[in-house]
C-alpha cells in the first residue's frame, strides 16, 4: 500500500508575500480572524499604542501578537514604529479608506 501524503497545510499569502497596493483579498484577508479585528478594535479607540501593551490587554503572547501585527500591515491595515526597545502600532486610516473606496467602486460596478 502507497504511503498517504502529509496532510495539506494551508499558508496565508500575506504570511509569504509582499502583497501589491490595493489589493483587496490581501486587505480583507488581514480582517479575516478574530483577534486582528480585536486588534482593528482596540487601535481605533486610541491614536497609537504600544504593541505590548495591546498584547497584554487582549491576552495573548508577544510571538502571537507579532504575527498578528505583520499580517496587518502587510495588508496595509496597521502600521508600526520603533522609539528605542518599544513597537508601537497605529491604523493605517488613510490605507483604509482607500481599501473601502476601492470595495465600493467594485460592489457599485463603477
Amino acid at each position: 500500500m502507497p504511503a498517504t501524503p502529509p496532510p495539506h497545510r494551508r499558508v496565508l499569502p500575506l504570511a509569504i508575500a509582499g502583497v501589491p497596493e490595493g489589493d483587496l483579498a490581501a486587505y480583507f484577508e488581514g480582517l479575516a480572524n478574530p483577534t486582528r479585528l480585536r486588534i482593528v478594535q482596540r487601535l481605533a479607540e486610541v491614536k497609537e499604542a504600544r504593541v505590548s501593551d495591546v498584547a497584554l490587554l487582549l491576552g495573548i503572547s508577544q510571538p502571537r501578537m507579532s504575527w498578528h501585527l505583520r499580517l496587518l500591515r502587510r495588508a496595509r491595515i496597521v502600521t508600526t514604529k520603533r522609539e528605542g526597545r518599544e513597537v508601537f502600532c497605529r491604523l493605517d486610516r488613510e490605507s483604509i479608506q482607500a481599501s473601502f473606496s476601492r470595495f465600493f467602486q467594485l460592489v457599485e460596478g463603477v
